[in-house]
């Protein structure tokens, strides 16, 4: 270890030296620093924030090779810290790192600037889902500032459908799918249950599609969560019950998995989120008790969850009420790797003439707020106060 932070000071220092060179100074050949181990270059830079990696590209051949390797994308990821990101109604985006208090902002890319708004985001490996208005969709990486066009071959309402995004097999190496199908509402006027599924293959840019006959509907107050390749959703059967529904990428079916730990209160606060990359959390505020609790899943190797452990919970007085009102997103929740509940929510300022975009911590104890935004009240866009987001360096 001693020697592995010698050598991460020679590469600190060598980037910092170098990176206001002009770019045919920094394009070094691969021979340079040749006491230095690819292997061992390889694990410091894993651990190096994406934004700075995006900045190292120019500093030579051999670490632009290493950028692009899958091997080492997927091993960067396994190790980047959770941030939220959040696109405001100025369509500025906004990106948070709650371990740093770090905030970042800058204009959404001009391919959605002559577009409708993004009425909601689908996170996976650092992949942004977006669902516009219009239900048009893209793939967009906000890291890289690629965006990538997805074209339904039928159209819906927005208000009809739902969509996620996933990828085939063990690994991402499966290559990355969209899901689309369609809401049971809409089929309700013709007394049937089935719906139509879209899926759509990124390596290959084609659409399939089937009818499926369901027995339940997903719980629109709580958005759905892409986790290790599949979608889960809060959803509840046709005559009674709530439960956790998955869609298999690979099998590319429906699995239900299992019910809630709770009695499921319509009007209560529910937010649904993944948890140390293979298991699930719900985080959840009784409306008559306001007592926040989040659960945790253990899950079976085939996704399956075996049980719920209730993770974290707060009674103090002085802890938030995410209640739902007019003009208010909805929020949304993550753990880090402090095992501290995060949540970053919009609240009605005391004057109730504004409201301001917060994050919380909450640790063992302790309550820390952040206030991110303020902005006036209205019309409340976007739907979603922010999504927990990965940086990542995977294309679209």
């Amino acid at each position: 270890w001693q020697h592995f932070f010698k050598y991460e000071i020679i590469i600190s220092s060598y980037i910092f030296k170098n990176i206001k060179k002009p770019y045919f100074s920094l394009v070094m050949d691969s021979n340079e620093c040749p006491s230095l181990p690819l292997e061992l270059c390889e694990e410091i830079l894993c651990r190096v924030p994406t934004k700075s990696l995006m900045r190292f590209k120019l500093a030579c051949k051999r670490w632009l090779a290493l950028f692009n390797d899958k091997r080492f994308v997927n091993k960067h990821l396994a190790l980047v810290e959770e941030h939220f990101i959040r696109i405001n109604s100025d369509r500025k985006v906004t990106i948070i790192s709650p371990m740093t208090r770090a905030c970042s902002s800058f204009p959404l890319p001009y391919e959605f600037q002559a577009t409708p708004d993004i009425y909601t985001m689908i996170h996976c490996d650092g992949l942004l889902l977006c669902i516009l208005e219009s239900s048009a969709m893209a793939v967009w990486n906000p890291c890289l500032n690629q965006v990538r066009w997805i074209k339904p071959e039928s159209s819906y309402s927005i208000n009809c459908f739902y969509g996620g995004i996933g990828y085939d097999g063990l690994s991402q190496d499966g290559g990355y799918k969209i899901l689309r199908f369609g809401d049971r509402d809409i089929f309700r006027n013709q007394y049937t249950n089935t719906v139509v599924v879209d899926i759509y293959e990124l390596k290959s840019n084609y659409w399939k599609k089937y009818k499926v006959s369901l027995d339940w509907h997903v719980v629109k107050t709580c958005r759905g969560v892409s986790l290790m390749g599949n979608m889960y959703w809060i959803a509840k059967w046709n005559q009674a019950g709530f439960f956790i529904q998955s869609f298999n990428f690979s099998t590319e079916t429906f699995e239900p998995l299992a019910s809630l730990p709770f009695d499921y209160g319509a009007y209560d606060v529910h937010n649904l989120s993944a948890f140390r990359g293979n298991n699930l959390s719900l985080l959840v505020q009784n409306k008559e008790t306001e007592k926040i609790e989040v659960w945790v899943t253990n899950m079976g190797k085939k996704g399956v969850i075996i049980s719920w452990t209730k993770f974290f919970s707060v009674t103090r007085p002085d802890r938030p009420v995410f209640r739902a009102c007019e003009g208010i997103a909805t929020k949304v929740h993550f753990i880090d790797k402090k095992n501290r509940v995060v949540v970053c929510c919009e609240e009605v300022t005391v004057d109730e003439r504004c409201v301001s975009v917060n994050i919380y911590l909450f640790g063992e104890g302790e309550i820390e707020k952040q206030e991110i935004e303020l902005h006036k009240r209205g019309f409340s866009w976007p739907f979603v106060s922010g999504y927990a987001y990965l940086p990542s360096l995977v294309p679209v």
